[in-house]
């Protein structure tokens, strides 16, 4: 996949956020809000669900915990597009993913990665946690309108 001309900060539009969770929830099949190995290779059936399986980890389990959590993999794709990858690359990938298809390599985000990882204050951590920040908050949103 290549990487786009234009280089955007801004952060996910609420599309391809919700197209990210979408994946993401169809991979967790037991709802715990975190993916291990298996439930990945389940999702991949027999597309080289353990390459495709330990590529993902690779990329997306930051904190090398063996688990994927909501926030990890939400953060992922909020640097996939501060890497400078363009909506439609992103929403691309997703469609792909959804279909099962293989996972590919996002070269700048790894480059960002292990940057960052030289870095006193992780970027990556932060982006984590402000994924988990925003969570909340619509958690809170959502509960509050239920009421």
């Amino acid at each position: 996949m290549g990487c786009g001309a234009q280089k955007n900060s801004m952060g996910l539009n609420d599309k391809l956020r919700a197209k990210a969770l979408e994946i993401f929830r169809k991979i967790d099949i037991n709802n715990s809000g975190s993916i291990d190995k298996d439930e990945t290779q389940k999702f991949w059936k027999t597309n080289f669900a353990k390459v495709n399986t330990q590529a993902l980890f690779n990329a997306v389990d930051f904190d090398k915990s063996g688990q994927i959590s909501e926030d990890e993999w939400m953060a992922f794709w909020e640097i996939v597009k501060k890497s400078g990858y363009t909506d439609r690359e992103i929403s691309e990938e997703l469609d792909n993913l959804m279909e099962g298809k293989a996972w590919v390599q996002f070269r700048k985000v790894d480059e960002f990665v292990k940057r960052d990882q030289l870095r006193k204050n992780s970027q990556v951590k932060q982006i984590v946690k402000q994924n988990s920040k925003r969570k909340s908050l619509v958690q809170q949103q959502q509960s509050f309108h239920q009421q």
